[in-house]
């Protein structure tokens, strides 16, 4: 069982590393394998044909669910036109400001005149719209785009989070009297049902800190926690927690088992035994508190790993744990192939085996084996992966586990259980309960913000690769393995590479530049042999979300920058300063250079002025703008760069218009001629003057702007004139984020597109623009 299960996880595997799909092949070659497999049963290399029929089964297998997908994702040709469709507001809606965002299951387009399937579930944004609830039917006049998002190395792949959730479409409702609801929430549906008890627990417990957690306990809504809980979570290793996943489902059955056990009437006894019916029952609480969590990615493979349990107890199967874990495993891929995308998928198996394993050996009888001990393996075998999935790892979470798994699990979840299951018949006891858990919550929280608040509570790591990360579990699994004492030291020596591996750095002279996807604003890295500047930090979109958090700091993990030696702002626009808060909260003592800084909390901070001038690692940088000439527009006070070094230059003009190009144009002509261009004003009609293009001179012209943004940059206007010129253009919101490495010797050495590069089946693929590089 546990070798058909690597097999089919193996093929399933496979797939995700296409760039596309395989096509109809694929079914062909299982097909023959599988007739050559029942042929060779009995011939010596049987055992390979098998095992190579199951890894083409698992692809066949994904492959159908990808198509299936695929084949009804958004088309380019229907992205930003006027569609009116019809369908059921299917989860919680979250709301921030003015702003919902919910998701829909549609069941019909008004003007379905298209041939191929379209959307089945979208993602929507209504501003300053009618307020919509769970489970109510509306009609909306939407514009759509195909599933798409940052893509930049380091960060969160939206697109693979998309597929997972079923995604097809994202976009927006427009405003008018077309949008109306057509029917209420029916009163046995369970999102109605989930939105309804949020709202009352947020009503109970009122302006509590704590509403956000047990409302993620609840019904695993988890949009009310703050940011602050959120890294506290993180850095002690216990965001986990707060997911209603294996945990929770298993402590919830336990509950159902104990409840039925003492409960069964007698006479039911004489037809089932007391244990089945517990069991049962065990699983009949499991699934109504999957229920109440929206039945989300975790939870449904949570209640299928119960599933395979209980079957396998109600059956009489004596089966091994590592048999169960591995038949859990294929149901779980046949459920949903796609699941090996999401990081809760290996993280809950992986501890799990990691338990068993370590349960096989001489410590499962000793006397320190315990509570302990478990905590320490379950860090220990999760850390490679932590390292390689979010370029981090909690060094306190053996600690903060210890106290805050039991506490949550036996006190407060209890007590938001009993909340709930109380709510329809008295709503003072259900707050009572809720106010207990918020009073647990009150008395532990110190001691977590304690824990994530020591200096090395979290280790930041650039992301180690694939191979360093295997070595690692299998470093780990030989110092777990039992009966291998002489061998402990050849486990570490197998974790050192993950952990000491650093990313590359430019040689003297040398510089790397890196153009972020953050969409519609700017954010631009520069790094030389010793040195980084960041040059704008983008947009901030939500108290939440900001493109510093999600963007550029992973991006600087990833690429193992410990400090940034300089944070470059070119004006106080929120889609240039709008993630700079984010980055000095990490980086607190980075000085700060710009226009517009004054609210930024920065150690050293001043204005940038034209002819400031420095060199780092034989690469030199110069500010040609601003000059002392008083401007009225902010873009015109953007701080313009021009990075020099022996493999080619490089001009920064941030959001400068045709007034400031002219007054450049007479003060430095010269200086203005760059291998590189960043586009002024992300391409804007307003910039990118005939006579600046020809004094710049650019091979290569960034335009830094978003896909499909409500501004149309680069106009078609600017991006003629480049092409009239032969400059090559590339675009951020299509290519992901562009790299591009400068050397002495080999100049401009390749220009990388993030989404072309790491092409995946998933991803979208933009139309270029013409004359794209």
């Amino acid at each position: 069982m546990f070798s058909i299960a690597l097999c089919f996880l193996a093929g399933i595997l496979s797939l995700n590393l296409c760039s596309d799909l395989p096509g109809q092949l694929t079914y062909v070659v299982f097909a023959v394998l599988a007739a050559a497999s029942w042929l060779s049963r009995r011939l010596r290399y049987a055992v390979i044909c098998r095992a190579l029929t199951i890894v083409v089964f698992g692809i066949c297998w994904a492959q159908l669910h990808a198509s299936h997908y695929l084949a009804r994702v958004l088309p380019e040709t229907l992205a930003g036109t006027d569609l009116l469709v019809t369908g059921r507001i299917d989860d919680i809606p979250v709301t921030n400001a003015n702003v919902q965002r919910f998701f829909v299951d549609i069941d019909r387009f008004e003007d379905d005149q298209y041939e191929r399937p379209l959307p089945k579930r979208i993602k929507l944004s209504w501003y300053d719209g009618e307020p919509v609830r769970a489970g109510e039917t509306w009609r909306f006049n939407v514009r759509l785009k195909p599933p798409h998002g940052f893509l930049n190395p380091g960060g969160f792949d939206y697109e693979a989070w998309l597929m997972q959730n079923g995604v097809h479409a994202t976009g927006y409702v427009r405003n008018g009297e077309v949008n109306r609801k057509l029917t209420t929430a029916a009163a046995y549906d369970s999102a109605a049902m989930r939105q309804h008890i949020a709202e009352r627990v947020s009503t109970l417990l009122g302006d509590s800190a704590f509403t956000g957690l047990i409302t993620a306990l609840a019904v695993g809504d988890r949009s009310a926690i703050e940011q602050d809980q959120w890294q506290v979570l993180i850095n002690s290793g216990t965001n986990h927690l707060m997911a209603i996943s294996g945990l929770h489902i298993g402590l919830a059955a336990a509950f159902g088992y104990w409840l039925c056990r003492w409960l069964v009437p007698v006479r039911l006894m004489y037809w089932i035994p007391a244990q089945h019916a517990a069991m049962l029952g065990a699983l009949a609480f499991a699934l109504i508190y999957a229920m109440l969590a929206g039945f989300a990615i975790p939870t449904q493979r949570a209640v299928l790993m119960l599933i395979c349990t209980v079957g396998a107890l109600l059956l009489r199967r004596r089966s091994r744990p590592h048999n169960v874990l591995a038949f859990a495993l294929i149901i779980v891929l046949l459920w949903d192939p796609a699941s090996v995308l999401s990081a809760g998928f290996w993280f809950s198996f992986l501890a799990v085996a990691a338990i068993f394993y370590t349960l096989a050996g001489p410590w499962a009888q000793s006397r320190w084996f315990k509570w302990v001990w478990l905590q320490l393996v379950i860090a220990l075998s999760l850390s490679p992966l932590s390292l390689f999935m979010f370029q981090q790892t909690s060094l306190v979470a053996p600690l903060a586990n210890l106290i805050m798994v039991p506490y949550v699990s036996f006190l407060v979840v209890p007590m938001v259980l009993i909340g709930v299951l109380m709510l329809p018949w008295t709503t003072a006891a259900s707050g009572l309960f809720f106010s207990a858990a918020e009073v647990l919550f009150s008395y532990i929280w110190p001691v977590l913000q304690w824990l994530a608040a020591l200096p090395y509570s979290h280790w930041l790591k650039a992301q180690p690769g694939i191979a360093l990360t295997l070595l690692a579990l299998m470093g780990v699994a030989i110092l777990l393995a039992p009966g291998v004492r002489l061998w402990r030291a050849a486990g570490v020596l197998l974790l050192l590479p993950a952990a000491t591996w650093q990313p590359q750095v430019p040689a003297t002279g040398a510089y790397e530049l890196h153009v972020l996807d953050v969409g519609q604003g700017l954010a631009i890295v520069i790094r030389t042999q010793a040195h980084t500047l960041v040059y704008d930090t983008g947009a901030r979109f939500s108290s939440s979300f900001d493109s510093g958090r999600a963007v550029l700091l992973p991006f600087l993990t990833n690429k193992g920058v410990d400090n940034i030696d300089l944070l470059l702002i070119s004006h106080g626009d929120g889609d240039h300063i709008g993630g700079a808060a984010s980055v000095l909260q990490v980086y607190p003592q980075t000085p700060v250079l710009g226009q517009g800084i004054e609210s930024l909390n920065a150690a050293h901070s001043a204005y940038c002025a034209a002819g400031q001038r420095w060199v780092w690692d034989e690469v030199v940088f110069t500010l040609l703008h601003p000059d002392d000439t008083g401007y009225t527009l902010s873009n015109n006070r953007s701080c313009v760069l021009k990075v020099e070094g022996q493999g080619g230059s490089v001009l920064i003009a941030g959001d400068i218009e045709k007034k400031v190009e002219r007054r450049l144009l007479s003060r430095h002509r010269q200086a203005l001629s760059a291998d590189i261009l960043i586009a002024p004003h992300h391409g804007s009609s307003t910039s990118s003057s005939r006579d600046f293009i020809h004094a710049v001179s650019p091979q290569i012209v960034i335009f830094a702007a978003g896909y499909r943004n409500r501004y149309k940059f680069p106009t078609a206007e600017v991006a003629a004139r480049y092409t009239k010129f032969g400059s090559s253009m590339v675009m951020t919101g299509h290519s992901g984020a562009v790299s591009i490495d400068l050397h002495p010797q080999r100049g401009i050495d390749g220009l990388q597109r993030y989404r072309d590069s790491h092409r995946k089946y998933w991803r979208h693929v933009p139309p270029k623009l013409r004359q794209e590089g």
